[in-house]
């Protein structure tokens, strides 16, 4: 095939005569993303006379050719399969068609013929010996349209990579081309800002070794390859990469030792040259259909996989808008269902959505009681899993709308929870007398992060402590119903026997100031449970404050009282306070042992059946 060229010369057309090849009615589809055909599409829009009542198919379109004019309506009709830039003005006035729709079902539709394909403008690289040209970096739909169109004129250049996997297609299917070699379209995602930042260490928070990687087209998605560094085994099964992975890959962090096939599986590169020249016949990196990489079974099939993918906005009950503002279209359904439900079919799999808590001028919370007027449903919440923002982690999945409600406010922009809690209760979605941690002047308590740590038992447990949260209440009732009466009353002071919702949410609602609480959790955030609480109670008339502690029963004798002990008298030192106090009966042997063998002087007083006891923290022996 060295002389393809010449043995073809009669396929070989010049890109302004493109119009000779293409009927009037005729329906169009511009190959994908990064290699969309430019030198062909630029003919489409420079010359739009000369196309009759065409239609052209868009699914990512990034170039800037000007398809649409504001003195003169488009000679065209454009169906969306996604909204891109170039096209969401003219969705939005009527101008063009969105066809919402997921990105698994797209080849279905082609190949029906129900969205049918008249001619086909793709972008393919040179034919090699066996007389195969490669898709390059957009496997996805292309493959489709390739196999389904009546026509198919391809730009082939050089410059497109020949890449692994499902990519090549017979240079004889190919109906006439265009020789041009050109740069490949180039996408970069902005430098993340601090925000960005955080929401990716929570996303990498909850990302386990051996997991499988899937991320969305977002600056948030991408951010967060951004704090994988110390991470192992990790695989990448994903409809998109970017530039993020070749740092991962080249250090070992993506090896894909843990999957099920070993290679990154995807259908479509969006990036730099670097990564055009990466993927160049590189058998680690696979480019598959959008048929196959989109397969809800496919995606299952992957150990741990997580799907991480932006919104727009979530309700409180956990429905997920990620394609329009309000009644506005953005974007599109894209994979992010099919990935959703795969990853939630996957064996330790997690569905991730994130989304900044505020909208960029800081006026609007995209934490919402309800969805806007017109918004549209890309998940549901019977569907969604974890949501992350820059506030924290809210898992949802199997809990009850009360829980969820509380769990959404609470990585809700402190400035909008009152106004969503009010809300909340107006509609019933939570107890008409619930709380949320507020000054005296109505303002939402932060939740103090800097103080979460993690530690490991003697036996090797890792146990994760953090503040208090409004969220634990049903926790923290468990932990306390699942005492013995004997462990009830040496925290209690008798045997209490029940732990409302009135008495267990103030306990769970502090200042973190004048009241401290700390518990220790296991499990993920899917199956967590309290396993200790200690505490402290501020008398600021003595710069005192009152310390106690339960620990459940499978996890005494590890340290766990002492281990809290010493973090809440770091804490109570951090905000000035003189030393602790509090009473212990005489028969709490665990207690009165752990309060002699302290560093500090211990003074008891015998009180009946009690003792009162005080320290000082600069007072030690």
């Amino acid at each position: 095939m060295q002389d393809w060229r010449e043995q073809k010369k009669n396929l070989e057309i010049k890109a302004e005569n493109l119009h000779q090849f293409i009927e009037a009615g005729s329906r169009i589809f511009i190959g994908t993303g990064c290699s969309e055909p430019v030198r062909l599409t630029e003919q489409l829009a420079k010359n739009k006379h000369r196309f009759n009542d065409c239609e052209i198919v868009h699914f990512l379109t990034l170039s800037d050719n000007k398809f649409f004019d504001d003195q003169e309506p488009s000679l065209y009709r454009h169906q969306a399969l996604f909204v891109g830039s170039s096209i969401r003005r003219a969705v939005n006035e009527g101008k063009a068609d969105y066809i919402p729709i997921s990105l698994s079902d797209i080849p279905l539709l082609i190949q029906s013929g129900r969205l049918r394909i008249d001619v086909a403008l793709l972008q393919v690289s040179p034919p090699d010996k066996h007389g195969f040209c490669s898709l390059g970096i957009n496997v996805d739909i292309n493959r489709t349209v390739f196999e389904h169109s009546k026509i198919v004129i391809a730009q082939i250049n050089p410059g497109m990579p020949r890449t692994s996997g499902d990519s090549f297609v017979r240079f004889d299917d190919i109906d006439h081309f265009v020789y041009e070699e050109t740069d490949l379209l180039e996408f970069r995602y902005p430098e993340p800002d601090e925000l960005t930042k955080k929401i990716g260490k929570y996303c990498a928070r909850i990302i386990e070794n051996g997991s499988t990687l899937q991320f969305g087209i977002g600056s948030i998605p991408n951010a967060v390859l951004m704090h994988l560094t110390d991470k192992k085994d990790l695989s990448v099964y994903s409809e998109v990469i970017s530039d993020s992975v070749i740092d991962l890959v080249e250090s070992g962090v993506i090896n894909c030792r843990k999957s099920y096939r070993p290679h990154i599986l995807t259908s479509f590169a969006m990036g730099t040259r670097r990564l055009y020249d990466y993927v160049n016949e590189n058998p680690f990196i696979e480019f598959q259909s959008t048929e196959t990489i989109n397969n809800i079974f496919n995606i299952a099939k992957n150990t741990k996989q997580l799907s991480i993918n932006a919104a727009l906005s979530v309700s409180v009950t956990g429905q997920v808008n990620s394609d329009s503002i309000g009644a506005e279209i953005y974007s599109g359904v894209g994979g992010q269902l099919d990935f959703s439900r795969g990853a939630a079919l996957s064996e330790g799999g997690k569905p991730i959505i994130c989304l900044p808590s505020i909208t960029a001028d800081g006026q609007t919370s995209r934490i919402v009681v309800t969805l806007d007027a017109g918004a549209g449903v890309v998940i549901p919440r019977s569907e969604v899993h974890y949501v992350i923002t820059e506030w924290g982690v809210a898992f949802l999945h199997g809990k009850s709308i009360r829980n969820r409600v509380l769990q959404m406010i609470g990585i809700a922009h402190p400035k909008f929870r009152k106004e969503l809690l009010e809300q909340a209760q107006k509609l019933h979605f939570i107890y008409q007398d619930q709380m949320l941690p507020l000054t005296q002047d109505g303002v939402v308590i932060l939740y103090p992060e800097e103080y979460e740590w993690s530690y490991t038992t003697p036996d090797n447990e890792h146990i994760f402590f953090r503040p208090v949260k409004n969220t634990d209440e049903r926790m923290l009732q468990e932990l306390y119903y699942e005492l013995d009466p004997e462990d009830r009353r040496f925290r209690f002071f008798s045997p209490k026997s029940t732990f409302s919702h009135q008495e267990t949410q103030t306990a769970v609602n502090v200042d973190y100031e004048s009241i401290f609480a700390i518990v220790g959790i296991i499990g993920d955030e899917d199956k967590q449970k309290i396993v200790s609480i200690g505490s402290y109670f501020l008398n600021r008339s003595i710069n005192m404050a009152e310390v106690a502690f339960t620990v459940a029963k499978g996890y005494r004798n590890q340290g766990f009282s002492r281990h809290m002990l010493n973090k809440l008298i770091d804490i109570a030192k951090e905000k000035r306070i003189n030393g602790f106090m509090g009473e212990v009966l005489r028969m709490n042997d665990s207690m009165l042992h752990l309060l002699k063998t302290s560093p500090y002087v211990i003074k008891f007083e015998s009180e009946g059946e009690t003792f009162s006891f005080r320290f000082n923290f600069n007072e030690k022996k």
